[in-house]
């Protein structure tokens, strides 16, 4: 919690009681939500009431558990509705979607992760996975990789620094320098490519979404089946494909 004297505490606890969910795998009690957000009872059961009311969260008439409400989703809409950036990339994906066959994804910028923001699928996948609002990290996943090529060579080594480099499957490079090397190449080629590192079964490719000062918004994702296409077999197939994306984005939205 920050010490800002602009920080207000009571809105802080009711991010705390939303942040329970974040990973819950079902309904919550008052008890879990006390227990998971450090709040007394009197609190919790006080916040909880109010992010009712709010539609925020959803409480059952039976078994009085929480869940989250409609209210969330009421703002990833307007977050949508007014992000520029998703509304010129919007197009350019369907377009990407329709020419390749394969999923397409628009990632942004979060500290060290990504946060998926618009997908356009035509494959059955893991569920959890094509969700949007999901985060992945910068490390292991193409975009990520993609988002660091873009940053000089200390920042993106920081970045590194700073997180666990943990294995998300067998496939999954955990050592920094080998990581550094794949970030070399996407900062050559204009793309990253990974395959089963972040989702066994899943070969990506990713070029990252850039300002006028070549600074990462985030990243474009197209992503198949591995056990359909090598790497490189899917890279020289729809690589050009991403590429051209990526460049039609920047001839309708020139530098300033």
């Amino acid at each position: 919690m920050t010490t800002n004297a602009l920080y207000v505490g009571s809105v802080g606890k009711a991010f705390r009681v939303l942040d329970c969910f974040k990973n819950a795998s079902g309904d919550l009690s008052l008890m879990e939500i006390m227990a998971m957000s450090g709040l007394d009872k009197s609190a919790a059961q006080r916040y909880a009431y109010t992010l009712c009311a709010e539609g925020y969260l959803e409480q059952n008439a039976q078994t009085r558990r929480y869940r989250l409400g409609t209210g969330m989703l009421n703002l990833t809409f307007h977050f949508l509705r007014m992000h520029a950036l998703v509304e010129a990339l919007n197009p350019i994906m369907l377009e990407l979607s329709k020419s390749t066959g394969e999923k397409i994804s628009l990632s942004l910028l979060d500290g060290n992760e990504l946060v998926h923001v618009m997908r356009h699928q035509t494959q059955t996948e893991h569920y959890h996975a094509s969700l949007v609002g999901r985060r992945v990290p910068l490390y292991c996943t193409a975009g990520g990789r993609a988002v660091l090529s873009c940053l000089d060579e200390a920042e993106a080594s920081s970045r590194l620094a700073s997180v666990e480099l943990a294995a998300y499957t067998p496939s999954t490079q955990t050592s920094a320098k080998a990581i550094k090397g794949e970030v070399k190449k996407a900062r050559d080629q204009g793309y990253a490519l990974i395959a089963d590192e972040f989702i066994v079964g899943e070969v990506s490719l990713a070029a990252a979404v850039t300002n006028a000062q070549g600074a990462p918004y985030g990243a474009l994702h197209l992503s198949g089946s591995s056990n359909a296409w090598t790497g490189e077999e899917y890279a020289a197939k729809f690589a050009p494909f991403l590429l051209r994306a990526i460049a039609q984005f920047e001839r309708r939205n020139p530098p300033e």
